[in-house]
């Protein structure tokens, strides 16, 4: 129990700061709670963590396996992640606020598995995980033990900060004008569009 929870705590740690850094995941998840309600914010954080939690079991396991991954998938990553921004942003411009708060619960599920596919395609979540992994193959466990503790760790630090996002989103401009929130919904779209056409332009 002890062994478990001394790699468990860091491994929140870890999650927790590789989360907060605002990117196209966290933009995801403001734009979210405005336009659709606060559980589809929540659900677009999780997909992230589900994310940050498959790579740090990678890393765990073994580092050239993570290292091959990220080689072979990083271009088809990328492309398809900055054309799901792209069209999401556009959507995002073109949806008024009243019509996308009339999706159903059954979009949850979509909201969960392309913000998994942002952060995935975003070299910014793989980085600190492949840094993790080649000092545990140098021999210096760091904070990355084998066991599930990691994992989790990382997948509920990375879940408590995303939750929190969408949480204080909601809590702060639920109270917004109908003309305010498409202003603002317009501006993420912006945004998004432009994360998406900079993660596509790297790859050239």
């Amino acid at each position: 129990m002890t062994s478990f929870i001394a790699a468990f705590l860091p491994a929140v740690a870890l999650g927790l700061c590789v989360a907060i850094p605002f990117g196209p995941v966290g933009l995801m998840c403001v734009q979210r709670t405005l336009a659709f309600g606060v559980w589809f914010g929540i659900a677009s954080g999780m997909g992230a963590a589900t994310a940050h939690g498959i790579f740090s079991c990678l890393a765990a396991l073994s580092a050239t396996l993570l290292t091959q991954m990220a080689l072979i998938l990083h271009t088809p990553l990328r492309i398809t992640g900055g054309v799901v921004l792209v069209l999401m942003g556009l959507r995002t411009i073109l949806v008024s606020t009243p019509a996308a708060h009339g999706a159903t619960c059954g979009d949850l599920f979509s909201a969960y598995t392309s913000t998994l596919l942002i952060a995935a395609a975003n070299p910014m979540t793989i980085l600190p995980y492949l840094g993790v992994a080649s000092a545990l193959e140098a021999g210096k466990p760091l904070i990355m033990d084998p066991a599930l503790a990691t994992p989790i760790g990382v997948m509920l630090g990375s879940a408590s900060w995303y939750l929190v996002l969408a949480l204080s989103t909601n809590t702060m401009f639920r109270s917004l004008q109908e003309a305010a929130l498409d202003r603002l919904n317009g501006l993420a779209g912006v945004l998004l569009m432009a994360l998406g056409a900079a993660l596509c332009a790297r790859i050239v």
